[in-house]
C-alpha cells in the first residue's frame, strides 16, 4: 500500500468514526440531559450549533487542553479563542455570548416582587449579575421601604474608586427613584472578599453623601465567584439606623445579616 492509499484509508476511517456523531450527541442530550456529559462532550454539543462542518470532538479537546476547563474556555478572550485551531469568528462569538446569556437568564428568573430583607438574598441576586464577568463592575441597588428592589444599575467598570463611582450620579439616582435605602456592590474576579483601601474609601464617601439626602447606604458588598461579603457590617456592626424607621434597630440588622 502506497502513501496516498494509506492517507485515503486513514481519512476514510476518521470520517467513519465521526459519521453521525452530531446526531448521536444531540439524541443523547434529548434522552437524558447533560448531567453525565464529560466536559469535552458539553463543548462538542455546543460546537455543533456553530460549526456546520468539521470535527467538533477535536476542537472541543483542543479548547480544553488550551484553557483547562469549560469555565476557562468561556472566560477566554475572543482573540484567544480564535488562536485555537478549528475556531472561527462565528464559534468564538457564540462561546463569548454564552456567559452573557447565562447572566440574563439568571437575572430574568429573579422575582421582581421579592423582598430583599437579608444579605443572602441580595448576595444571590448579585451573583446572578456577575456570572461570567472577568472585569470589575460596580452596581447600585435601590430599595423601597419594604425592601423591594426599585432598580439595579451598573454605574462603573474597572477597579472601584471615587473617579469610577460618581457620588453625584448615585445621589441623583436615589432621589430620582425615591429610594428608601441603597446597596453598593462590586466584584473581585478571581479574587478574595477582602476590601482594599479604595473599597473602604468609596464606602465612606458614598455613605456620607447619601446621609445628606436621607438615604442610608445599607451595605457595600464585595462579590467573588463563590461568595460575597459586607464591608459596613465589619466596620459598624448591627447597632445602626434602620432604613425603614430611621431609628437604631439592632433587630433589623441581625435579621438582615442572618444573625437572629
Amino acid at each position: 500500500m502506497n502513501i496516498e492509499e494509506k492517507t485515503l484509508t486513514a481519512d476514510t476511517r476518521k470520517k467513519s468514526i465521526h459519521a453521525g456523531h452530531r446526531e448521536r450527541i444531540r439524541a443523547r442530550y434529548r434522552k437524558s440531559g447533560m448531567d453525565d456529559f464529560a466536559p469535552h462532550e458539553v463543548l462538542e454539543y455546543v460546537l455543533t450549533f456553530a460549526m456546520p462542518r468539521g470535527d467538533v470532538n477535536e476542537t472541543a479537546h483542543l479548547l480544553l487542553d488550551r484553557f483547562g476547563s469549560i469555565a476557562g474556555v468561556l472566560d477566554a478572550t475572543e482573540d484567544e479563542l480564535l488562536a485555537c485551531p478549528g475556531v472561527g469568528d462565528v464559534t468564538a462569538c457564540m462561546l463569548k455570548a454564552l456567559p452573557a446569556i447565562f447572566r440574563r437568564y439568571a437575572m430574568d428568573k429573579t422575582d421582581a416582587g421579592e423582598v430583599f430583607d437579608t444579605s443572602d438574598k441580595i448576595g444571590d441576586y448579585l451573583h446572578a449579575r456577575y456570572v461570567g464577568l472577568t472585569y470589575e463592575q460596580v452596581y447600585l441597588l435601590l430599595f423601597d421601604n419594604g425592601m423591594r428592589m426599585i432598580d439595579c444599575r451598573a454605574i462603573g467598570d474597572g477597579a472601584i474608586n471615587c473617579t469610577a463611582v460618581t457620588v453625584r450620579k448615585i445621589a441623583e439616582l436615589c432621589l430620582f427613584k425615591h429610594a428608601a435605602s441603597a446597596v453598593l456592590a462590586h466584584n473581585h474576579p478571581r479574587g478574595l472578599t477582602i476590601p482594599s483601601g479604595a473599597d473602604l474609601e468609596v464606602t465612606r464617601t458614598v455613605e456620607a453623601a447619601l446621609e445628606t439626602i436621607g438615604v442610608p447606604l445599607l451595605e457595600h458588598f464585595i462579590v467573588t465567584e463563590n461568595s460575597h461579603a459586607p464591608i459596613i457590617r465589619r466596620q459598624k456592626g448591627v447597632f445602626r439606623s434602620s432604613p425603614i424607621t430611621g431609628q437604631i434597630d439592632e433587630a433589623f440588622y441581625r435579621h438582615f445579616y442572618g444573625e437572629d
